[in-house]
C-alpha cells in the first residue's frame, strides 16, 4: 500500500491576509477553512498525474461542481451553489499559485 502524504497550504490575499488554510493529500483529498467557507472533496480516480498537478488542470466551474456535490447530501440550493462558485473564483487561484511552484521544483529534481 503506497503512503499518504498531507499538505498544507496557507493561503493569502495579494495585500498579504489570510486568505484560508488548504489540506490536500496525495490520494485525492481536498480539505480546506477559509474566509469563503470550508469545504472538502475526494477525487478517487485522477488518472497518472500527482494529485497537484490534477488540480492545477481544474477550472472553477468543475471545482465548484464538485464541492457543491460534496455536501449536497446534507443541503442543497442555490445559495450553497453561489457559495461555491465564489469560493472556487476565490480560493483556486490562489491554491494553483501554491501548487504550480511546488510541482516546477519537484519536476526540476527529478530530471
Amino acid at each position: 500500500m503506497e503512503e499518504i502524504k498531507a499538505e498544507s497550504y496557507r493561503l493569502e490575499t495579494h495585500s498579504g491576509g489570510w486568505l484560508g488554510q488548504v489540506v490536500i493529500t496525495s490520494d485525492g483529498f481536498f480539505g480546506s477553512v477559509t474566509d469563503y467557507g470550508n469545504f472538502s472533496f475526494k477525487w478517487s480516480c485522477i488518472g497518472k498525474q500527482s494529485f497537484k498537478e490534477f488540480l492545477l488542470s481544474l477550472n472553477e466551474d468543475y471545482f465548484s461542481r464538485k464541492l457543491a456535490q460534496g455536501i449536497s447530501y446534507v443541503a442543497h440550493g442555490r445559495q450553497i451553489d453561489n457559495a461555491c462558485e465564489r469560493f472556487a473564483k476565490e480560493i483556486l487561484p490562489e491554491l494553483k499559485k501554491k501548487l504550480q511552484e511546488e510541482v516546477n521544483i519537484e519536476n526540476l529534481r527529478t530530471k
